[in-house]
């Protein structure tokens, strides 16, 4: 019994003992825990609250600096917050879009999707987009700040811009006219000149070659040829100038001459189909639609490869719609692309705007290409 006393004392003396390694790293990580515990406690989660506090209080003043800001802004401003409720506006705005806090914008005031809204708040990302209003322009822009999180909205007044743009577009169909009448002067004058001037020496050399020895005829023969040849180019200098049909007849046999030319020269079935065309047009029109089509075909027989193209025009009441196809692998769209006429597609939107009308090109390497052109008869 003495013997088993003396070993348990000895061996809670060993245990016990500080020179034990195992008692002396237990100490140790205790100590370690207690010190991360208190410093965790009472110094790195007060200055994280701190931190957290601060940056609430910058962003509390740097609301308010804004608000302050966009008050005095005589332009529209206004705010949103995360689900596109508004939670401030200026007065400007209030008096342009008569607004509520909490009014959101997202489904009734601006064409923007509360989607795109977050999307633009989250990632810091700006937004601008066009906004008419009692037929005032204005282009918006929308700032998104996810620290914040919410999006400022800045107005701006755009019309005079826009009417400037109108103005211009109205410039470039004056100018464009300005081109076809010119145009049509010069094949004028052409064919009453040059051409009947280059007839009569033709005839005097046909004359020249018949009654004269054969020596004579031989010396001549190559010159009446080349006479005939440049006569023969001048002749389609001024059709492409001045289309003969076109001025005499109309849009109609114009554009069937041309539809039968482009398939007899390039191999291209074509057709072409004309609904509600039972009088003359303006004359302008007739141009814009001859030469648009012109260049159209020309894109088609150079670049797409087609085997058939197709060509419907339809005039209703208050419009004229043409609309061509083909089967090809895509239409030339780009600037290089352009026919003496100087009318290539890159043209043609503004153009075809300019006449307050829509064009619309479809190209695909499978599908071919199909080019949509509408503008009103009535022109302003």
């Amino acid at each position: 019994m003495l013997v088993a006393d003396n070993y348990n004392s000895l061996f809670f003396d060993i245990v016990g003992s500080w020179s034990n390694p195992i008692v002396l790293t237990f100490f140790i990580t205790v100590i370690v825990i207690l010190l991360l515990y208190f410093t965790n406690r009472y110094i790195i989660h007060p200055l994280e609250q701190k931190h957290i506090q601060e940056k609430k209080d910058i962003e509390l003043k740097n609301s308010k600096l804004m608000a302050q800001f966009t008050e005095l802004d005589p332009d529209p401003v206004l705010r949103v917050d995360y689900h596109g409720k508004v939670n401030f506006f200026n007065h400007a705005a209030y008096e342009l879009l008569k607004i509520e806090k909490g009014f959101n914008i997202t489904e009734s005031l601006f064409n923007i999707s509360l989607h795109e809204l977050q999307r633009r708040i989250d990632s810091n990302q700006s937004l601008s987009f066009s906004y008419l209003h009692n037929n005032v322009h204005y282009n918006v822009l929308l700032k998104g700040n996810s620290d914040l999180g919410i999006a400022q909205l800045y107005l701006r007044d755009i019309s005079d811009i826009k009417e400037l743009e109108i103005k211009l577009k109205k410039l470039s169909t004056y100018l464009q006219n300005q081109i076809d009448e010119e145009r049509f002067r010069i094949a004028h004058e052409l064919h009453d000149g040059a051409v009947q001037d280059l007839y009569f020496v033709q005839l005097g050399l046909r004359k020249i070659s018949e009654e004269s020895a054969g020596n004579l005829a031989h010396m001549l023969l190559p010159l009446k040829e080349q006479l005939e040849s440049t006569t023969e180019e001048l002749r389609r200098i001024i059709y492409d100038l001045k289309p003969k049909v076109l001025d005499e007849m109309g849009l109609e046999p114009a554009l069937r001459t041309l539809c039968n030319n482009i398939s007899k020269e390039s191999g291209i079935l074509g057709s072409i189909q004309i609904v509600g065309l039972n009088e003359r047009l303006e004359k302008k029109i007739e141009i814009y639609f001859y030469r648009l089509i012109q260049e159209a075909l020309s894109n088609i027989v150079k670049h797409s490869g087609a085997t058939e193209f197709s060509i419907i025009l339809v005039r209703d009441k208050d419009n004229l719609r043409a609309i061509i196809t083909d089967n090809g692998h895509g239409m030339e769209t780009k600037s290089e692309s352009r026919q003496n006429s100087g009318f290539g597609l890159l043209n043609m939107k503004e153009r075809t705007e300019g006449f307050g009308g829509k064009l619309k090109i479809n190209s695909s390497v499978t599908d071919g290409s199909t080019l949509i052109a509408e503008i009103p008869l009535i022109q302003q």
